[in-house]
């Protein structure tokens, strides 16, 4: 059937939605700030600066993908009126946190081979190095503030991390300023002084999240009985699968910004800057897909069929309509967007051609997300995973390498490459989403037992 807006549940996605976007905006403004600070210093800075963040940031979000079973599970037993059980699930979401981040932490240490293995010149590739150095530590406090976070809002609760995003990026803003240019009687220490000023934002967010988080467990009246290895079961069962889903799509940016790499500091550079700018907009359908899933998680816990399809639909919608909007504004004035980040000419006329292209992603890169987190409501992680699998690698990875070095096409290649790989992505989970929504609504019994093992 054909879908009708709402205005109750637009209101209520946008209710859950909008913290959780300025949330995102919170998190991609670390990257900004420190893209900002290394535009000062040069190209070679800032290509350095994204190339390490776009390294770290793919094995941080396997970890961070491994604990959106919190939303699946905790939402769910919110719908029910069981907030004991959404207790139990965040404490073992922050076990398997602090279980993953040390593989993780060990990984980063292999970022010098991988560089030389692609052919990262030799100048962006100590910039990235001297970053992660410090920047890998990142990842035990990033995991740890996602559990917290995920749990929270599980439960229409927002006010804690949106404090957190913003004494955060106080930090990182204050400190990093001080310790990049060498200010207030503070060492200049350059790329790695936004690395430190990053991990100490961290670190905040996760304590006062943390707080707020063993607030409402201990008003749940839950008890500590032991582990459940059903639980964590679970927990990985949805989780993993939505990590190697976050992987598969980061690894194409990562592997996208490798390959630049190759073309040098200025493509590179122009690269880093316009990704960037598709980051931001990008957080408002992110926002929009985490809404979907607690909505739609929270409807199926109420029973309630019809209100779960309605959730995912208008999230999605609402995604969508946003992205397009993003596209207008990039085609009408891209000299005004990639100005705020560099004065140089050879990398502002790189990255103008980059943002037509950038454009046209950002619509289906909404569509995708949006429907991923709806998805994710009803317990299916493992279709987008493949999904991303088969679009990204399959289809956008080999052609943009064809039209990047075997047509001369250069970076704008590259990024065609990724633009045709999203498309089949978001078309392939329009299809899986609708298919699902249409089982839903055909049934009208719905159980607990049936919902854990059969999503969708």
């Amino acid at each position: 059937m054909p879908f009708l807006p709402d205005k109750s549940e637009i209101r209520s996605v946008l209710s859950l939605a909008g913290p959780i976007t300025l949330m995102q905006f919170g998190m991609v403004a670390y990257t900004t700030v420190n893209t900002l600070y290394m535009g000062r210093i040069g190209p070679e800075a800032i290509a350095g600066v994204g190339l390490a963040g776009s390294s770290i940031f793919l094995l941080i979000l396997f970890g961070i993908g491994t604990l959106l079973g919190v939303d699946t599970l905790s939402s769910r037993a919110f719908g029910a009126g069981r907030r004991d059980v959404c207790a139990a699930i965040v404490l073992h979401a922050l076990a398997v946190a602090l279980l993953c981040s040390l593989p993780l932490i060990a990984l980063a240490g292999f970022a010098g081979p991988a560089f030389r293995a692609v052919g990262i010149s030799r100048e962006a590739a100590d910039a990235a190095l001297a970053f992660i150095k410090v920047f890998r530590w990142v990842v035990l406090p990033a995991l740890l503030f996602t559990a917290c976070r995920q749990y929270l809002q599980s439960m229409n609760i927002t006010n804690p991390q949106l404090v957190a995003i913003v004494a955060g990026n106080g930090i990182n803003i204050g400190l990093g300023y001080a310790l990049v240019f060498g200010r207030f009687g503070l060492p200049r220490l350059g790329i790695q002084g936004a690395a430190i000023s990053t991990l100490a934002a961290e670190w905040l967010m996760f304590l006062i999240t943390a707080v707020a988080a063993f607030r409402e467990i201990r008003a749940s009246g839950f008890r500590f009985h032991g582990w459940h290895r059903s639980l964590f079961k679970e927990l990985l069962a949805i989780g993993v699968p939505a990590g190697g889903q976050m992987l598969v799509e980061m690894a194409v940016f990562t592997t996208a910004t490798f390959l630049t790499g190759r073309l040098g500091a200025v493509p590179l550079a122009a690269h880093q800057i316009v990704l960037n700018l598709a980051s931001i907009t990008f957080m408002v359908p992110l926002g929009m897909s985490f809404a979907a899933a607690v909505r739609v998680g929270q409807g199926i816990g109420r029973l309630d069929a019809p209100g779960a399809v309605l959730s995912g639909d208008t999230a999605f919608t609402l995604g969508v309509a946003f992205m397009a909007a993003a596209a207008g504004l990039m085609l009408l004035f891209p000299k005004v967007w990639l100005g705020f980040y560099t004065a140089d000419a050879a990398v502002l006329s790189v990255g103008g051609k980059l943002l037509l292209i950038a454009a046209l992603f950002q619509v289906f890169d909404g569509t995708q997300v949006a429907l991923t987190g709806a998805l994710r409501g009803l317990g299916e992680t493992r279709l987008p995973m493949l999904a991303n699998l088969l679009g990204h690698w399959l289809i956008g990875v080999p052609i943009g390498v064809w039209l990047a070095f075997g047509l001369g096409w250069g970076v704008c290649g590259i990024w065609t490459g990724l633009c045709i790989g999203i498309m089949a992505v978001a078309l392939t989970l329009y299809g899986v989403w609708r298919s699902r929504a249409r089982k839903l609504l055909e049934s009208h019994r719905f159980t607990g037992a049936a919902l854990a093992t059969e999503p969708g």
